[in-house]
């Protein structure tokens, strides 16, 4: 898109944005939404009552991510810790717009640390459901996807020195406001500040697979990489863990379709999440979304690229009208979202 063409959309999207928040003067603020308690500790927690919730299904499937996420994320972070100069080959850089490259490991063992994080996560829902004990728990699964943003935005890791400040106000706003609003106005806050990450992670993907898709193997960019010593790695070797394949820009659409699955289910949520079946679907795309992410470090770490070129993924520009326009399109989405929600408890 070019300059013009952001600018101008940025202006929509900036006013459709205010549109929305007008329409929330519309929105009656006093609908009575009864809220349960929690069997195993008797809090107060963030849904109505729901005849079977604390049954079989609904524990199951929790058990079932939390298994899944833990032996992903266990195997993820094992599989970034080979030997980058003998197995040099295995190695993916991530490219900026202004060509400097970082290896793909850190950005690996940040994906296996969100699994590990969000495991417990898991562990903490089956203890107390979710709720404002709940929250402090799983404020560091959202924490986590800022800092896949983050170091996205920075080229593949984090090299800010303000990154540690920015964590600490976002962790005392996430978790402050969840903590002191009054139901149903914690959840609502809850889920709307996690779903902008969840947009973030969707959108930036998305852009990183079409930039790796149309530039992967472009003359520009293998200039990034020692054209004298060129891969010549023919053949399909045994490494200590196992044999490798070809690593094509495909393997990118791996983390869109996880992000998009992750973003369904809390979409879901968030407008039904009177719905008793709201938390029963949102639980089970956990069990889909983070095998997925770890099956990307597996590929990402088992592949070799095809001779002669070398393997890299390319990251989307990041000036600031882009920048600019990606925030607000998320404002936009996540407030869209609540919008709904309190559309849809009216109406019930």
């Amino acid at each position: 898109m070019s300059k013009v063409g952001t600018i101008i959309a940025i202006i929509a999207v900036s006013v459709s944005l205010v549109i929305l928040f007008l329409s929330f003067a519309s929105v009656k603020m006093d609908v009575d939404i009864p809220q349960d308690n929690n069997t195993r500790t008797g809090y107060p927690v963030w849904h109505p009552p729901f005849p079977g919730h604390y049954g079989e299904d609904q524990d199951a499937t929790i058990l079932a991510s939390v298994i899944l996420m833990a032996v992903g994320g266990y195997f993820a972070y094992k599989w970034t810790l080979f030997d980058t100069k003998t197995n040099e080959e295995l190695v993916t850089y991530l490219v900026d717009s202004a060509f400097n490259k970082t290896t793909s490991i850190y950005f690996n063992q940040i994906l296996a640390a969100y699994s590990l994080v969000t495991c417990i996560t898991g562990i903490a829902y089956l203890a107390f459901d979710v709720g404002k004990l709940w929250v402090t728990v799983g404020v560091f699964h959202n924490g986590l996807e800022v800092v896949l943003l983050i170091a996205l935005h920075q080229g593949g890791k984090i090299v800010s020195n303000k990154f540690l400040a920015w964590m600490i106000l976002y962790f005392v706003s996430a978790l402050g406001f969840s903590i002191f609003l009054d139901w149903p106005y914690d959840t609502v806050w809850f889920k709307m500040q996690g779903l902008c990450q969840d947009f973030g992670l969707a959108i930036t993907f998305t852009r990183i697979y079409f930039a790796t898709r149309n530039g992967y193997g472009d003359e520009t960019h293998q200039r990034l990489f020692d054209v004298e010593s060129p891969r010549e790695h023919n053949g399909v070797k045994e490494y200590t863990f196992g044999s490798v394949t070809r690593f094509t820009p495909n393997f990118v659409l791996l983390l869109v379709l996880a992000s998009y699955t992750h973003i369904l289910g809390n979409v879901y949520a968030t407008i039904l999440y009177t719905r008793s079946s709201s938390y029963l679907v949102l639980s089970f795309t956990y069990c889909i979304t983070f095998p997925i992410y770890c099956y990307f470090v597996y590929l990402d770490t088992h592949s070799v690229a095809t001779p002669p070129s070398q393997k890299y993924i390319i990251l989307p520009d990041t000036n600031k009208p882009k920048v600019v326009l990606i925030t607000l399109s998320v404002l936009f989405l996540s407030f869209l979202c609540t919008r709904l929600s309190f559309y849809y408890q009216n109406a019930d």
